[in-house]
């Protein structure tokens, strides 16, 4: 159709062409142009003249006299106008060109004269340019086409005009057209114009006409616009949602109708179809009309019956059996829980996929010949069936494991002991890719940045063994050189540099590198941050270049929420994670609730004096009501912290803390414990605290562990109303799981306990209940004996272990199933009198601050115990 409809269009504008009249073709003669250049002169020379006389001639609009005709006249004379005059009259040429040609760097100059030999008269120069030598024939043709147009104005296109479109835009159509206006008429490029515009899919019919007139040649392009469709019906559909089929169609109403297009959208409806099970559904495309110049598209579907993966089996297995290989596919046979999941359907990607891993998993487990070929898919009306062969081939056990070639301050001995190779019995690949990883970071934490791992594997045959020798050339010491921080436009730079566990001057490091990628991450001031190194001013430097992309710090934030421990709460907070972009944070916090009231201002300063000692500054207010008394707590606290290892993330801190509590309100039958504390009583005391934190984030991390042990120390020397010790023990772990979960555990402990002759305050002691220890549960702890209130205890154990997962991924939320058990008791640990309770949650990192819903259910209630609480709070995760 295509080439037919061309045809006639072509037929068209060459009789068109042809009723033209005649123009006499000129006589030229060419000049060899002067050529300025700092090397290989006369090439050029050769290369201009000859592009130049082969593009003239290949435009069949003139005659060019042969060089040899005046070549005589021309030995030993300086190309000037005179002397071309002369030659132009003795041979009876209409136009005498010459000029020069310029070589500067890449730059290419023609500056061309034209003698008008029968006017007498030198026309108005030409001056063109172009790039580099390999463009010279690009560059002839331009200047040809500047000749022509001076020499034959009759054949510049003094316009170019589109009829017959009615919805396509003359603009989009003469964007594919080489003719244009102004530019110099030529019958190929109006034959590649019909080609050109009929390729766009939007006509039926293109034609093209040229007229003349004073000004040039007019172009006439003349087309036919394909009909429109008016609407795409789909029927017969019923298992498949209309909705779903036209996401996957690429024609759609008001489009021009394009008969390519609807064929194409019949494959992409089967595909969809058998993506759903549906491998017999029939798909057929009808054509009609809407109206006197539109269209309407039907796609008729005849569903037919859904079918099942039936049977997966293999051919050619040997160790391992059909039901073993099965079950590390995703593709699966058709259960009896097929309603609900996906089992037994075919997805083709999927089973590609499938196939892959397959391979994969015969590589690491000996068979290095292994081949698992493409699937054999056959389906009748009960179902499919899929057979995959296999070509195991001979299993291989890990023989020699060497590492040669240059060696590092670590030993050989000692990296082949870390090698997974060399631990494993039968050839793994997925082994020695992890040990080339292994060594390259080895030689890049030694300063060898470019340093190459080349594994040399070597099969014997007759011992069906594998030797695999390590060869490492660790190349150049490389030093940092230059490290660049972007796209900090708050931030400042010595609050992002802090960070860095890499210096200018220091020996390469790919280790220190991912960790202060990790340091900035744990930052939390940022959307993006992205690390690039790129080689510096010489091989033995490197620069690194790191970009980030600031994101908002400030909170503002009203709430309200519940907990079993403090009641309904309304909370209020304006905090700063980055006061003034220097990495110091700044909260006022208010929570109002029906038990408990607190007001607290915090600063923190992360690098005191420009120094890596943290520091916090605290005061705060509150009010607690407990079932037998209340309590009121005014406070001030500072505490600073320094890195004591750095490298084993070990900081120490030490605290301060003094405080006026005021117990009032005690009821009448409250424990003896209480009463013996009415009134206000100060405390003052000092808090050491040793921590390792190795978590990889400080909000939803997924691997390392929290790990701290604390002991405060209050009266004596330090004065106050009240002197206890008290200690504490946590540890945090977190293990990342397939499918992005988490598994998290957290164990606590703590023990108090009064110094000679010292009361020892009840709201110091150990009380358990609420969303951070016994969800679902509240006041569990030693009970007075006598009136039954919970008073606390002196130890204390608790254990959470939470399996965390992926909610809704784009919004940052995450689900979590858990379990708790604890207690505290007046004496000793009873393990054996643990409270127990499980339940599920909601943790987001929401615009306001991190949100944890939690469910409590108690699994042992007592009497008086409710059997399940809600739990809500705006704060830190476990």
């Amino acid at each position: 159709m295509f080439h037919r409809i061309c045809l006639i269009g072509l037929v068209a504008f060459f009789l068109a062409v042809g009723n033209l009249p005649a123009q006499e073709a000129a006589r030229i003669v060419i000049f060899p142009f002067d050529v300025f250049t700092s090397a290989d002169k006369a090439s050029l020379q050769a290369v201009i003249s000859r592009n130049l006389s082969s593009e003239l001639r290949r435009s069949g609009k003139i005659v060019l006299i042969e060089e040899s005709a005046y070549a005589d006249l021309l030995a030993g004379q300086a190309a000037s106008e005179a002397l071309g005059f002369r030659i132009g009259r003795d041979k009876g040429a209409d136009y005498v060109v010459m000029g020069s040609l310029s070589e500067f760097g890449e730059t290419l100059s023609a500056d061309v004269r034209i003698l008008d030999i029968r006017q007498g008269k030198r026309m108005p120069p030409l001056f063109i340019q172009g790039r580099g030598r390999a463009q010279i024939e690009k560059l002839a043709g331009e200047v040809k086409s500047a000749i022509l147009l001076k020499i034959a104005p009759e054949q510049r296109i003094a316009g170019v005009e589109i009829q017959g479109n009615r919805k396509i835009g003359a603009s989009a159509i003469e964007q594919v057209l080489k003719s244009r206006k102004g530019g110099l008429f030529s019958e190929g490029d109006i034959s590649a114009d019909i080609k050109a515009i009929y390729r766009m899919g939007y006509f039926s019919n293109v034609s093209a006409e040229v007229t003349d007139s004073p000004e040039g040649r007019i172009l006439v392009f003349t087309v036919l616009e394909k009909a429109m469709i008016a609407e795409v019906k789909i029927t017969g559909n019923k298992a498949v949602g209309t909705s779903d089929i036209e996401a996957v169609l690429g024609v759609k109403p008001r489009q021009i109708l394009n008969a390519e297009k609807v064929k194409a959208d019949i494959l992409k409806i089967r595909e969809l179809y058998d993506s759903k099970g549906y491998y017999n559904a029939e798909i057929k495309d009808r054509i009609e009309s809407s109206g006197p110049k539109d269209m309407r598209v039907v796609y008729e579907i005849k569903e037919n019956e859904r079918l099942f993966i039936e049977g997966i089996s293999f051919e050619g297995n040997e160790t391992y059996s059909d039901k073993e290989l099965r079950n590390m596919m995703s593709t699966s046979e058709k259960s009896i829980l097929h309603f609900f999941t996906d089992s037994g359907i075919l997805k083709r990607e999927q089973l590609k996929q499938d196939i892959a891993k397959l391979n994969v998993f015969y590589l690491n487990n000996g068979f290095m010949n292994a081949q698992v070929g493409e699937s054999e898919i056959t389906h009748d009306r009960k179902g499919i069936y899929i057979k995959i062969p296999v070509n195991e081939g001979k299993r291989f056990r890990v023989g020699k494991v060497e590492i040669a070639g240059d060696e590092l301050t670590v030993s050989r001995q000692d990296l082949i002991a870390k090698l997974k190779i060399a631990k494993k019995e039968n050839y793994d690949r997925e082994a020695i890719m992890k040990d080339l990883e292994y060594l390259t970071q080895a030689c890049n934490d030694e300063g060898y940045a470019y340093a190459d791992v080349n594994p040399r594997i070597a099969p014997q045959e007759q011992t069906q063994t594998v030797d695999v020798v390590f060869e490492i050339t660790k190349g150049q010491h490389v030093y940092f050189n230059r490290i660049a921080i972007s796209g900090n436009t708050k931030t400042r730079d010595k609050v992002i540099r802090r960070q860095l566990a890499i210096t200018e001057g220091d020996l390469y490091n790919s280790t220190n590198l991912k960790k202060s990628y990790a340091n900035l991450n744990r930052l939390r001031y940022f959307e993006e941050i992205d690390f690039q190194t790129e080689k510096g001013p010489d091989e033995t430097k490197t620069d690194v270049n790191i970009r980030v992309k600031e994101k908002p710090t400030g909170l503002f934030s009203i709430g309200a929420g519940y907990s079993g421990q403090d009641g309904a709460i309304l909370t209020a907070q304006v905090s700063q994670q980055n006061l003034f972009g220097r990495g110091q944070s700044l909260s006022v916090r208010a929570n109002l609730g029906s038990e408990y009231n607190l007001y607290e201002i915090s600063f923190v300063e992360p690098y005191l004096l420009d120094m890596p000692l943290w520091s916090k500054f605290d005061l705060w207010n509150s009010a607690r009501e407990y079932d037998s008394y209340d309590l009121d707590t005014k406070g001030v606290g500072i505490t600073l912290g320094y890195p004591i290892l750095p490298k084993y993330r070990i900081t120490g801190y030490v605290g301060y803390r003094f405080t006026i509590d005021d117990v009032t309100e005690i009821e009448e039958d409250a424990s003896w414990i209480v009463k013996d504390q009415e009134g206000e009583t100060t405390t003052s005391g000092v808090t050491l605290t040793l921590t390792r934190d190795t978590t990889d984030d400080y909000i939803f991390p997924s691997r390392g562990s929290k790990n701290s042990v604390s002991v405060e120390y209050t009266g004596g020397p330090l004065m106050g109303d009240t002197g206890f010790t008290k200690y504490g023990i946590t540890s945090a772990w977190f293990f990342p799981l397939p499918l992005e979960t988490v598994l998290g555990t957290r164990v606590r402990g703590g023990y108090i306990e009064s110094h000679s002759g010292e009361k020892l305050p009840v709201y110091e002691r150990f009380v358990l209940g609420g969303i951070n220890s016994l969800r679902g549960l509240r006041d569990v702890g030693y009970k007075d004996p006598v009136t039954g209130d919970v008073i606390g205890g002196t130890t204390m154990f608790n254990v959470n272990v939470d399996f965390i997962f992926p909610l809704i991924k784009n919004a940052g939320m995450k689900g979590v199933i858990f379990y708790d058990t604890g207690n505290a008791w007046e004496s000793g640990y009873h393990l054996d009198d643990l409270r127990q309770t499980a339940g599920v949650g909601i943790r987001w990192y929401s615009p306001i601050g991190p949100l944890r819903l939690e469910w409590g259910y108690v699994l042992d209630p007592k009497d008086d115990e409710s059997a399940s609480r809600w739990e809500f709070t705006i704060g830190m995760f476990m």
